[in-house]
């Protein structure tokens, strides 16, 4: 699947949480490896057999869950980033998978919808999605998924509230660079 021996030897090691002292103890490689290999999973599903991208699935899931919405609560609401959303939604319009709606009484907003054969394609790929959901929980007894689904839950509210004070105070300038424009390596010795 792309991935090293030597990554996934280092992983097979229960990760050191409490002190970590290599990448492979970090929680967020932990979760982002284990998101590589099961979204990809999901991936080839959605592309290789219904023809869409795993943008395109989560906003098709996110609007079959919440129904009608603006793009920019859609793209709030998933990982796909604001300058990536128009681009899925315009794909998924031109398949007929989700419509334009203009908010009555504000020319300037709109929402968007799944149509009849949006809900189709959910309803046709959801039971798949559940079915990796199933297989990749399948070693975990019932306790252990309660764990952890509070546990995720409980570091969903602290991520989210680390974030809060943390937020930076001007805008990355990705356009500019971003870090890549100020990060200067020190030289060897300094």
């Amino acid at each position: 699947m792309g991935f090293p021996k030597a990554s996934l030897a280092a992983q097979s090691q229960l990760p050191e949480f409490e002190d970590p002292r290599s990448i492979f103890d970090l929680l967020n490689f932990r979760l982002s490896e284990l998101l590589g290999i099961s979204g990809s999973l999901v991936t080839r599903i959605c592309e290789n057999e219904y023809g869409i991208t795993r943008e395109e699935w989560q906003f098709v899931a996110m609007l079959a869950e919440l129904n009608a919405m603006s793009p920019s609560d859609l793209a709030a609401r998933t990982t796909v980033d604001r300058s990536q959303a128009s681009k899925t939604l315009r794909a998924l319009m031109s398949k007929g998978l989700v419509e334009r709606q203009a908010v009555p009484g504000d020319g300037r907003r709109a929402r968007v919808l799944l149509t009849p054969a949006g809900r189709s394609l959910f309803a046709a790929i959801f039971p798949r999605v559940v079915q990796v959901h199933h297989e990749l929980l399948h070693d975990l007894g019932s306790a252990q998924r309660q764990a952890l689904a509070h546990s995720l839950s409980a570091m969903q509210a602290r991520a989210l509230a680390v974030a809060q004070r943390h937020k930076p105070e001007g805008a990355t300038g990705r356009r500019q660079g971003g870090s890549r424009a100020r990060w200067k390596a020190s030289p060897p010795g300094a």
